[in-house]
């Protein structure tokens, strides 16, 4: 009878030290799952803001807070991962040709007056876009997941919806954007708003996608509305035209053809 005591009590101190092993690992186990879904999460972003192939057509329409605006039209010819914009305005014509190359990593300008090609390297990929809201860096579409650790912070409720809302520290430092708090729809992934903070953590502007479309079996965002909080100006980006048909030279996406493109 004492054998048994003493086995029961062996039995009950291996299955108190087990269960206090498995809750000293549960919390690490807990983030580790919260931190792979928050990635994942940021992966479908990546998917739904992702160009559709072929040639798209927009319009950016930057406002002041004055009420006055300017209108710059776009053609985007996209590959897999490869995209050059052109950019032009009513009383200058083509201004701009931006190439991006390695799904927007590499950032290639041509100044089509002045007949000059800039590489934009570490902060010049922060530079504003014709002196709109719009960064270079944020046309490129460059993956969020890959530049980006993500952390799921909470939830929140943007336009009647339920999202999750996530904080995004940059891989490599020394951009402009210090961090982002991004706001994805649980239904279908749709970022509703990001807000870019500086590198004092101090949010000084934010992009929403105000429309969406399907096109064929994925949501295409088709406006988003970007707002300059230190300069209380707007700039809506439109697209309106997509031909997936469309074919184009391979070669365009020699930065060294930039200056040659018509």
């Amino acid at each position: 009878m004492y054998r048994d005591v003493l086995k029961t009590g062996m039995l009950a101190a291996v299955l108190a030290i087990t269960m206090l092993a498995a809750g000293g690992r549960a919390p690490a186990q807990e983030r580790r799952e919260i931190e792979l879904t928050a990635q994942e999460i940021v992966a479908r972003v990546d998917r739904v803001l992702a160009y559709p192939r072929g040639e798209i057509k927009g319009k950016l329409l930057h406002i002041l807070p004055d009420g006055t605006s300017t209108v710059i039209t776009l053609k985007g010819q996209i590959a897999e991962s490869d995209f050059l914009f052109t950019f032009s305005t009513r009383g200058r014509g083509d201004e701009l040709r931006v190439l991006y190359n390695q799904a927007g990593e590499d950032i290639w300008v041509y100044a089509i007056h002045a007949q000059k090609l800039f590489r934009k390297m570490d902060v010049d990929k922060y530079d504003p876009l014709l002196g709109t809201n719009f960064s270079f860096i944020d046309f490129s579409n460059a993956d969020y997941q890959a530049n980006y650790n993500a952390v799921i912070t909470g939830e929140a409720v943007i336009k009647g919806l339920d999202t999750y809302r996530l904080r995004l520290d940059p891989i490599f430092k020394g951009g402009s954007y210090g961090r982002l708090t991004l706001y994805a729809a649980k239904k279908d992934y749709v970022p509703l708003r990001i807000d870019f903070h500086d590198n004092d953590k101090v949010v000084f502007k934010s992009i929403a996608v105000a429309k969406t479309m399907s096109r064929g079996n994925r949501i295409v965002p088709v406006r988003y509305d970007m707002l300059d909080l230190r300069r209380g100006t707007v700039t809506i980006l439109e697209f309106f035209g997509f031909d997936e048909s469309a074919g184009f030279d391979k070669t365009i996406f020699y930065h060294q053809r930039l200056g040659e493109n018509g």
